[in-house]
């Protein structure tokens, strides 16, 4: 699951977004060393805006009342909001191929509007299947990451009752021992990304009957602890799944439970959930997921970091939510006191911590701070494979806006695009102050000209890999793919390609001292520095509060890792197809010469053997290239790979690292018996050819102890 990296998986990701396109990299990787009808209007009857009551029944929609004049120039009035959002929302679904959308939108503590559009089933599936429309009162969606807030906040009642500490070491709060060599956990770290676990893969996500307990998913082969707590922000759905079955041990409640009664009840969201399955009555309205409205339905996923992303809701159920954390509920239906709501809506770690990473954008307790310059603002992102959603709050202007899409569309980017869209259009178009931001461009201009400008770009200079990857197991290999380049450029700012989030390059200017904005926009760069005066190098940059792009060591660099590995791949084939080859021209007649020749050479008995046991050891390379291959094409569908499988093929890779000694003897005795230039260079080439293969295998963690990722 994101919020918008696979991810890496999606129901938990951000962002299960970045995931999915970087697991497909990654198998590209591998799969190259080894020469390797939607509906668009709103439905008469779920376009309405439908305000609960106070028991969270629905209610009549509230009156129009006066328009609400915000600083971005269009009034917030319900008919206003739903003649933009039927712009920018219905008629994009028949574009995209996203078969459905879910819509709401809260202002002046109560719902303004709620739409929705396109489809929650399609029809194609069965006869007992037939289309649906989208209704946002009473259709359910699958929230991926967003659940991660919502977990959040029943966490922080426990603090609040004085049941938990945020900043005490959880092992006190745990029934096994977790593993923290960098350092004790909090849950204040566990809540904002920096407990220092690695990427985790497997289990993320499954089918109907796959379903873990909690306590089994954070217990069955957890990540490694690779930084030290607090330093580095690495999104981790395994950190936030950590803080839920904290939160459930302590309550003595099951998670699901909890949340229904602390949190659901008690804020009047009627139709919302953690369960898995949905009780009866929720799956009969929960959205069908599709990878886009051509093609088939997906079963409904199973998130086994459940509290990082298993919730299902409707959008006027989120917009409860909004309401709750804008501190607009009656107190009778408060989830938390005004004080809670604070903490948890600001940073919460500072520069004791994160050092000058906390120049840039933090995270909140739960929340990404998606503040800009001129409009504070807090939220969350969610993808699973087919469901995607986004959820912002504006407090100074007292609104929120949810978004959820039942389907990725044809693009890879569609619902990033179009959710993207969703939120900054709505900020823009009704609360964003256009001479306060122009303002802020202009002072902000002149960062170019700062007299370090050219040295702070010159320090950025260099490719860099994310933090939110396996490090410890074959999935390091994720690493290969979605590397960024930074470039100085000539007037003082950087070229930074990709930029986050996108795939085009991004021209960032100094406005602070580590602090970068895009050039025309509001994205930040942070940049922590090692050393001092022209020794001082740029270590690693955060941008999006709890991601953290790592400067990657020289053997690091894909244009330099992968050059030499498809080279010795090449090798190894041309060496492994002429071997039968030549076999093959030496029958008939001169196969009696042939032999004779090499029994005059000594090419017999232990020499033989050699150049045999060498070519076995070129095969096995391959044959394991090529199954790294399928498991990260199985690892990109979130589908398990059995341990057994995945140490079978450590054993075939190891037959082509123990190889080298006779690949090396065999090139030893073309040397000494004056054979050929040809054959005594192919032979020293294929020695070559497997030792970078072997040296790839042991940085890349393919030959790793731990086969868990």
């Amino acid at each position: 699951m994101t919020s918008t990296p696979p991810t890496i998986p999606p129901a938990t990701r951000p962002r299960a977004r970045r995931l999915l396109p970087r697991l497909a990299a990654a198998a590209a990787v591998v799969a190259l060393a080894v020469p390797l009808a939607a509906c668009s209007t709103g439905a008469a009857a779920s376009a309405t805006g439908t305000a609960p009551d106070a028991t969270g029944a629905a209610a009549e929609p509230a009156p129009p009342a006066g328009p609400h004049r915000q600083p971005g120039g269009r009034d917030l009035t319900k008919d206003d909001v739903d003649a933009w959002l039927d712009g920018a929302v219905g008629s994009a679904l028949p574009t995209t191929g996203i078969p459905g959308a879910t819509v709401s939108v809260v202002a002046d503590g109560q719902l303004l509007t709620a739409r929705g559009y396109g489809l929650a089933d399609t029809g194609t599936g069965t006869e007992d299947s037939p289309a649906r429309a989208v209704d946002p009162d009473d259709t359910l969606f699958r929230i991926g990451s967003v659940s991660k807030v919502v977990s959040a906040t029943a966490i922080m009642q426990l603090v609040e009752a004085g049941e938990l500490d945020l900043d005490a070491d959880v092992q006190q709060y745990l029934d096994f021992d977790l593993d923290t060599p960098k350092g004790a956990i909090t849950l204040r770290h566990l809540l904002t990304h920096t407990a220092g676990f690695e990427e985790v893969i497997a289990g993320l996500i499954g089918t109907p009957g796959s379903e873990r307990t909690l306590r089994e998913a954070v217990t069955t082969a957890p990540p490694a602890q690779v930084y030290a707590p607090g330093t580095t922000p690495a999104y981790s759905n395994y950190g936030a799944t950590l803080a839920g079955y904290v939160a459930e041990r302590v309550s003595g409640e099951p998670f699901a439970e909890l949340l229904q009664e602390e949190v659901f009840d008690r804020a009047g969201m009627t139709s919302s959930s953690f369960a898995q399955p949905l009780p009866d009555d929720l799956d009969a309205r929960l959205a069908t997921g599709y990878p886009d409205d051509s093609k088939p339905s997906v079963p409904t996923e199973v998130v086994n970091a459940a509290p990082a992303g298993a919730m299902s809701a409707t959008a006027t159920d989120m917009a409860r939510f909004m309401l709750a954390h804008l501190g607009d509920l009656p107190d009778d239906q408060a989830l938390l006191e005004p004080a809670t709501l604070a903490e948890m809506h600001r940073p919460a770690l500072g520069a004791d911590q994160l050092g000058t990473l906390a120049v840039g954008q933090r995270m909140d307790l739960g929340f990404f701070d998606d503040s800009t310059p001129d409009l504070a603002a807090f939220g969350h992102d969610g993808d699973t494979q087919v469901f995607h959603s986004a959820m912002r709050m504006f407090p100074d202007a007292d609104a929120g806006i949810f978004v959820s899409f039942n389907g990725s569309g044809r693009a890879a980017t569609d619902t990033l695009e179009l959710r993207t869209a969703v939120l900054q259009g709505f900020a823009d178009r009704y609360l964003r102050d256009d001479a306060g931001a122009d303002a802020t461009s202009d002072d902000s201009s002149g960062g170019a000209d700062r007299p370090d400008g050219a040295a702070a770009a010159a320090a950025m200079a260099g490719v860099y890999t994310s933090s939110r990857s396996p490090v410890t197991n074959p999935g390091a290999l994720l690493a290969l793919s979605g590397q960024t380049t930074i470039v100085p450029r000539t007037d003082g700012t950087i070229a930074v390609t990709p930029k986050p989030l996108g795939v085009t390059t991004g021209v960032y200017e100094l406005v602070d001292d580590h602090l970068w904005r895009e050039v025309g926009g509001d994205a930040l760069l942070a940049s922590r520095v090692d050393g001092e005066g022209p020794d001082a190098t740029v270590s690693a940059v955060s941008w999006g509060a709890s991601f953290t792009m790592l400067r990657a060591q020289p053997w690091q660099v894909a244009s330099v890792a992968l050059p030499s590995v498809i080279a010795a791949v090449v090798v190894l084939l041309v060496s492994v197809v002429a071997w039968p080859t030549a076999a093959l021209v030496g029958l008939g007649r001169r196969t009696g010469r042939r032999d004779l020749v090499a029994a005059r050479r000594g090419e017999t008995g232990p020499r033989r053997r050699a150049l045999l046991l060498s070519r076995i050891g070129q095969a096995a390379t391959l044959l394991a290239l090529a199954g790294w291959g399928v498991v990260a094409g199985q690892a990109m569908a979130f589908q398990d790979v059995s341990a057994v499988s995945l140490r079978v093929l450590q054993a075939v890779q190891l037959v082509g690292v123990v190889a080298i000694v006779p690949a090396a003897v065999a090139a030893v005795q073309a040397v000494r018996e004056h054979r050929g230039w040809a054959s005594v260079t192919g032979r020293v080439l294929v020695v070559v050819a497997l030792v970078v293969l072997a040296a790839f295998a042991v940085a890349w963690r393919l030959l790793s102890p731990s086969v868990s990722f």
